[in-house]
């Protein structure tokens, strides 16, 4: 396991090729209403630690870190860097999921970083997922935080965001990153992008597959991460 700093992404595309999407669903308007007024109250706990013991919890996450110099520098310049990761729900957590994302974010969030989760519920819907069922995906990602809140995960500095709301709320700036990315690169550097799931590049795929990773590459610029992805 590693972590990169400084808007370095690792890009992940999914299977279902061939598969008709649905039409978009909204989630209900009451429930994100109040994620949206529970986010803009959201005060991050400061760490008591030195700048030393701060740099090592980092670093303690993985195995390897890039650029550890300019990871020290971030701790330095800020109080609470933003750390991101991002999950689609499509299933029954195990055990690496539940344990190992606990410790690892908790080591983080001690150091004083803001952990931004990404329900990636547009993600996961985009892969047919529960059958493209918006509303039994975003049911299913609150079934992860449940597990992760058993597995002891201190919440006091996480917040848990979902993809459908950013791209309801600010589209026009969410999706003009992702058409900046996806005017960058070649058709072939993003079917690379699949084999991080074990798919193969000479694979079918569908078109939402295709905008699967440059949405991934626009949702950490988005969300301001400084530290990504677990």
């Amino acid at each position: 396991m590693s972590f990169v700093v400084n808007q370095t992404a690792r890009f992940s595309v999914l299977d279902a090729p061939g598969v008709a999407q649905p039409a978009v669903q909204r989630p209900p308007a009451g429930a994100a209403v109040e994620e949206r007024k529970a986010a803009e109250e959201f005060v991050p706990v400061p760490s008591t630690l030195s700048l030393d013991e701060r740099f090592e919890l980092c670093m303690a996450v993985g195995e390897e870190c890039i650029q550890p110099e300019e990871l020290r520098a971030l701790l330095t310049a800020k109080d609470h860097p933003v750390a991101y990761d991002g999950f689609e729900p499509s299933g029954r957590m195990h055990i690496a999921q539940g344990l190992l994302r606990t410790l690892n974010v908790n080591r983080l969030t001690a150091a004083g970083c803001v952990f931004k989760f990404l329900v990636a519920d547009w993600h996961a819907m985009l892969n047919n997922k529960m059958g493209g069922d918006l509303r039994k995906i975003r049911k299913l990602g609150q079934y992860f935080v449940e597990v992760w809140k058993s597995c002891g995960m201190n919440l006091d500095n996480v917040q848990f965001i979902n993809a459908s709301d950013i791209i309801n709320d600010d589209a026009n700036k969410y999706w003009s990153k992702v058409m900046d990315i996806a005017r960058c690169f070649n058709l072939a550097r993003i079917r690379r992008c699949c084999t991080i799931m074990g798919r193969k590049e000479n694979e079918e795929m569908s078109a939402a597959q295709i905008l699967y990773p440059c949405m991934q590459c626009a949702d950490i610029s988005y969300l301001g991460a400084d530290i990504c992805q677990l």
